[in-house]
């Protein structure tokens, strides 16, 4: 966006047909310089409809509504992503909002309508620039007044798709190293379409998440091979600070021989790198290749 980037971490495993739909549109280069038109202080902001046309603000026709997967058990949390609809529980299309606090109400569970809004994702990074972009001034427009010209502030350059941890994506069978194993996998796949959540995008070979296993996919794999999963620097940066330094290793150690680490405890509050289930010497070698490394936000 034009306040900063935010980085989104998707549950395709909770909310399959949601996760597929956004995908589709942040793939396709639907989201692309649409805008942030709803911006609603200690509530929510939401975009994905309306792009500016001069000055004119018009809506961009989107794909087929889809289900509401708000059944998942996911909760509108501060951070979370979740798809906007109007009256009818299953016409969500392309517009998303992210939750600026905890909005309880609108799960399925305490929804007035009994279906409410459904979670698929969380702000993993730029959560300081979904706050920034609540902080804007704003005006009401009547919804029969969609074409009411105005000068919007907040508007998104591009979307796009791109594994959390590329090295943890190429270590296809979770075995800690990205070797001649995973290799195998991809070559079973060799050149699969039609990847999505319903067949693990292809087995997880789908490493970029564009609906087929192709040259791309092996270029992210290659840049990983023979290499342990974890070494981003972004994994070793606990703090989300931006550089790898005292502050992360305090964490590191706090939780040194922890055990039972995974996503239930944010495998020991990130200390556990390569999420093996322990924090232990293994995470230590991936934290020391990083140390006093300036991460790239």
């Amino acid at each position: 966006t034009n306040f900063g980037d935010i980085v989104i971490e998707l549950y395709p495993e909770d909310a399959p047909i949601t996760v597929d739909n956004f995908l589709g549109y942040a793939n396709s280069g639907f989201y692309d310089y649409l805008l942030f038109h709803r911006v609603i202080k200690n509530f929510m902001i939401q975009g994905g409809g309306y792009y500016l046309d001069g000055s004119i603000v018009r809506p961009r026709p989107p794909g087929d509504p889809i289900i509401n997967e708000s059944y998942n058990g996911l909760s509108n949390l501060r951070g979370t992503i979740a798809m906007a609809r109007t009256d009818d529980p299953n016409s969500a299309t392309s517009e998303f909002f992210i939750n600026l606090k905890d909005n309880l109400f609108l799960d399925r569970e305490n929804a007035l309508d009994g279906f409410g809004y459904c979670v698929f994702g969380q702000v993993v990074r730029g959560m300081d620039v979904v706050d920034a972009i609540a902080q804007v001034p704003t005006t009401f427009l009547p919804p029969d007044m969609n074409h009411f010209p105005y000068d919007p502030l907040v508007g998104m350059y591009s979307a796009r798709v791109r594994p959390y941890m590329l090295s943890y994506s190429s270590d296809i069978n979770y075995d800690g190293q990205v070797n001649h194993k995973d290799f195998a996998i991809f070559a079973s796949h060799w050149p699969d379409s039609d990847c999505n959540s319903a067949n693990n995008f292809c087995g997880g070979t789908d490493l970029d998440y564009s609906g087929s296993f192709d040259v791309a996919d092996i270029s992210l794999f290659v840049d990983n091979w023979l290499i342990p999963v974890g070494i981003e620097p972004e994994a070793s940066d606990i703090t989300d600070d931006w550089e790898v330094d005292f502050d992360d290793f305090v964490i590191y150690v706090t939780r040194w021989l922890d055990t039972d680490c995974n996503t239930a405890n944010d495998f020991c509050g990130r200390a556990d790198i390569n999420h093996n289930g322990t924090v232990d010497l293994f995470d230590y070698v991936l934290f020391s290749r990083n140390w006093r490394t300036i991460v790239e936000p």
